[in-house]
């Protein structure tokens, strides 16, 4: 009994100490403002991308990645074209869709889908058996990284891009498909041993077998680390590794909170707060959610849509411990301000060198080309409605 207690008031210590270090970004008591976007960030760019016939984006739908000298711009899922960084000048499409040894069948990932350490562009399909790996350097297929099995089932786990924690080993975040499913995150090598699996205590009501959700996992480096957080209806962010997960920051959204197990009923999820981004410096964390007030219904089709979606964007000040949100509070405007410019805009992705890439639409630029400030007028005097977006790169201050 001795040793049994003993063992209780160890665990209870440890999660105690734990506690210790969680971070409480209080969502409840949030600042409300539009915030220029040079309270959190420093050196910001403005990058118009060449409009080029070879490397036309769909600018709603495309997401980016940041190196040390490109800006990569994906459409959905593909295809995926270099910039330069500095000037904005198409150079190539990475890789092409094909059957040949160095292109891609399957999607590209256009989130959480590059190794940057590496230079990697991953591809894989839902019921693909691996990863292909292509070197944006080389634009060739440099790997394969089998996808982790269920050993108990002998199929592929629901597991999405590969995430690289250390040399050789990846975590993928798991898809909860059937809204039951037992693994959260997975612990695997390059031929797809599994190293670790952690757990998935979450169920969501009315769950459909054939249901492919198509949630990314939210990770980012910090200090050479890993972190975690799963997209949308969870509040937590945890440091992982090979072996643990450990919670590190939590959202307290008060009312705002989504709910898991409703995650399927958008009329029970309206006027919450859907937290979709997630990074930090030693200085700041930074997060984007959706937010909807009203719904509307399609008899017709059978379903019900969320009405007037809106993006917002927010951070959290580790010194002063208080949190702001960068919109108005009836959530009309929103988005970081930028200095000269009558436009706002979000975080898309920040790198492991805490370098943020945001973007803006020429044609709401052009809505409000007379609001520009002089300085900017060169920059942007030929820039058409319809032509590539404006990347704005800047750095996340420590």
């Amino acid at each position: 009994m001795r040793v049994l207690q003993i063992a209780i008031s160890s665990f209870f210590l440890f999660f105690a100490l734990n506690a210790q270090n969680i971070t409480n970004v209080d969502l409840t008591q949030a600042k409300f403002g539009i915030i220029p976007a040079s309270t959190i960030f420093e050196d910001i760019k403005y990058i118009p991308l060449e409009t080029h016939e070879d490397g036309l984006l769909n600018i709603k739908f495309a997401s980016y990645y940041l190196t040390d000298n490109y800006i990569i711009a994906m459409n959905f899922c593909g295809p995926a074209y270099l910039f330069d960084r500095e000037t904005g000048k198409f150079i190539r499409e990475v890789s092409s869709f094909g059957q040949g040894p160095n292109e891609y069948s399957g999607p590209l990932y256009n989130h959480y889908g590059f190794d940057e350490k590496n230079n990697i562009l991953f591809e894989g399909g839902t019921y693909a058996k691996s990863w292909k790996c292509i070197n944006i350097e080389s634009n060739k297929v440099e790997s394969i990284i089998k996808k982790p099995l269920d050993i108990e089932n002998n199929v592929i786990l629901s597991a999405e891009a590969p995430w690289l924690i250390k040399d050789t080993i990846y975590i993928s975040f798991c898809n909860n498909r059937t809204g039951k499913d037992k693994i959260r995150l997975i612990v695997y090598d390059k031929e797809g041993t599994v190293l670790k699996t952690h757990p998935n205590y979450l169920e969501y009501k009315d769950a459909n077998r054939n249901r492919m959700p198509g949630y990314p996992g939210i990770f980012y480096y910090n200090n050479e680390l890993t972190y975690f957080k799963e997209c949308y209806y969870n509040d937590t962010v945890f440091l992982v590794d090979k072996k643990n997960m450990t919670p590190h920051i939590i959202f307290n959204l008060g009312n705002k909170q989504p709910s898991y197990y409703h995650q399927q009923d958008i009329e029970f999820n309206k006027g919450k707060y859907r937290i979709d981004f997630v990074s930090e410096s030693n200085s700041f964390i930074v997060f984007n959610f959706t937010y909807y007030a009203e719904t509307v219904r399609y008899p017709a089709a059978g379903v019900t849509v969320a009405k007037n979606l809106t993006f917002h964007s927010g951070y959290y000040d580790k010194r002063s411990k208080q949190t702001f949100i960068s919109s108005t509070f009836d959530f009309k405007q929103s988005g970081y301000s930028a200095t000269g410019l009558p436009v706002s805009f979000y975080p898309a992705a920040i790198n492991k060198n805490k370098e943020m890439i945001a973007r803006i639409d020429p044609a709401e630029l052009m809505k409000y080309k007379d609001r520009i400030d002089t300085r900017y007028k060169s920059l942007f005097q030929n820039i058409q409605e319809d032509d590539n977006p404006i990347i704005v790169v800047g750095k996340l201050k420590d």
